[in-house]
C-alpha cells in the first residue's frame, strides 16, 4: 500500500490556484531570438532511464502498418507479413500488437535547447530522439502546474524508445506567480513552429494537458492530443472542445482534490473524437515520471494495484495512442477500445475502465 501524505494542504492550495485563476488569455507570442545550445546523451533500454516498466526490453522492431488503411474503434490494422497479407493468425483473428508497457527497441538521444519568446519567456526544452532511425512522428509533451520538463523525462524516453521524437518544454506560465494556461497553449504552437515541425501530437500532464488541448484547438498542424490526467481551468478546455476535431484521448486518475475531481473528463468527452480511460487506483502523482516533491502530496492508497503496475498501464496507453496517431504503429488502437486485445487484457484485470 502506498503511504498517504499527512500534509496535503500546501499542494492543494497550489492545485486550487491552477484550477481557479482567471488570468487574461488573449495575448499572443512573438519570437525575438533563438539560442542553439544543444547537448546530447544516449540512453539504452533497461539502463535506468526512469521508465515505469523497470527497464524491461523488447527485441526487434515495433509492428507498423504502411498500407494507409484507416480503422474504426474496436478494429485494428496490424501491418503486413512479408508476403503482403494482413498480419492475422489462424482463423483470421488480428494478432496482438507489441506490449508498449515495456521499453521499445531503440536507444534514445537527448538534446537540450532554448527558444526566446516574448514577453519574458526563454523556453528551455529537451528533444528525445530514437537513435539511428528517422522518427515516426513528433510529440510535444508538457509538464504540469508548478512543475518542469524533468517530470516528463521518463515518459519521453520511453515513448522515444518506440521510434517517436518527443519534445519536453519548460512552460513559461505555469507557476503560482505566473499562471496563464491559454498563453502556454500559444507558446506550444510557437515552439512547434520554431522547430519546423509540420505535424504534431500535443500531449500534457495536468495543467500541461490543458495547454496541449488549447494548442490543439488553435493549430491546424495538430493531428491529435493526449491528456495525462488533464485538469481544466475556468472552463477553458470545455470552451475550446468544439474546436478540437482531431482524436482527443485522456488517461485519468481517480477523482480527487489534486485533479479537481477529474474535471478533464468532461473536456475530452466534449471533443468530437474524444475518449477517456481511467486507470484504477491511479492518483495524480502517478502521471509524472519521475515524481517531484509537491506531487507526493497527491498520493493515495492503492490496495489492489501497486505503483509499478499503475504507471506501466499509463505509459502503455499513452505510447499506444501516440504510435497509432502518428501512424507509426496502428496496433496502438488495441489499447483504447472494447474488443482491442490490450484494452480487453487490462479491463479483464480491472485496471482500466472506459468513461
Amino acid at each position: 500500500m502506498r503511504r498517504t501524505s499527512c500534509l496535503p494542504l500546501l499542494f492543494a492550495l497550489c492545485i486550487a490556484c491552477a484550477a481557479t485563476d482567471d488570468e487574461d488569455a488573449s495575448g499572443g507570442s512573438s519570437t525575438t531570438a533563438e539560442t542553439d545550445a544543444s547537448t546530447s546523451s544516449a540512453t539504452t533500454p533497461g539502463d535506468g532511464d526512469g521508465d515505469a516498466d523497470g527497464g524491461n526490453t523488447t527485441s526487434g522492431t515495433s509492428t507498423t502498418s504502411g498500407d494507409g488503411d484507416t480503422t474504426t474503434p474496436g478494429e485494428t490494422s496490424v501491418g503486413t507479413d512479408d508476403d503482403g497479407d494482413d498480419s492475422t493468425g489462424e482463423g483470421g483473428e488480428l494478432r496482438p500488437g507489441p506490449d508498449f508497457r515495456v521499453t521499445g527497441p531503440h536507444t534514445v538521444q537527448s538534446q537540450n535547447g532554448q527558444y526566446a519568446i516574448k514577453p519574458g519567456c526563454n523556453m528551455q526544452y529537451t528533444r528525445f530522439l530514437p537513435d539511428g532511425v528517422a522518427p515516426g512522428g513528433t510529440v510535444i509533451l508538457a509538464h504540469g502546474f508548478q512543475g518542469n520538463r524533468g517530470s516528463m523525462a521518463g515518459w519521453a524516453q520511453h515513448i522515444a524508445s518506440w521510434g517517436l521524437e518527443v519534445v519536453t518544454p519548460d512552460l513559461c506560465h505555469a507557476t503560482a506567480m505566473d499562471s496563464n494556461h491559454a498563453q502556454n497553449g500559444v507558446d506550444l504552437i510557437a515552439l512547434r513552429q520554431h522547430l519546423s515541425i509540420d505535424e504534431v501530437v500535443y500531449a500534457g500532464y495536468s495543467a500541461g494537458g490543458l495547454a496541449a488541448f488549447l494548442a490543439t484547438s488553435n493549430d491546424t498542424a495538430a493531428t491529435a492530443v493526449l491528456g495525462l490526467d488533464m485538469v481544466d481551468n475556468s472552463n477553458l478546455g470545455v470552451g475550446a472542445a468544439a474546436n478540437v476535431s482531431v482524436p482527443a484521448h485522456n488517461v485519468v486518475a481517480e477523482p480527487a482534490m489534486c485533479n479537481s475531481s477529474a474535471n478533464g473528463v468532461a473536456v475530452f468527452n466534449a471533443a468530437a473524437q474524444g475518449r477517456v480511460v481511467r486507470v484504477t487506483e491511479a492518483d495524480h502523482c502517478d502521471f509524472q515520471n519521475p515524481g517531484d516533491f509537491f506531487c507526493g502530496f497527491c498520493s493515495a492508497p492503492n490496495p489492489n494495484f501497486d505503483t509499478a503496475a499503475i504507471k506501466a498501464t499509463i505509459i502503455g496507453l499513452s505510447t499506444g495512442f501516440l504510435l497509432w496517431q502518428t501512424q507509426a504503429d496502428l496496433t496502438g488502437q488495441q489499447w483504447w477500445f472494447d474488443g482491442g486485445h490490450w484494452f480487453e487484457t487490462l479491463a479483464s484485470d480491472g485496471i482500466v475502465t472506459g468513461l
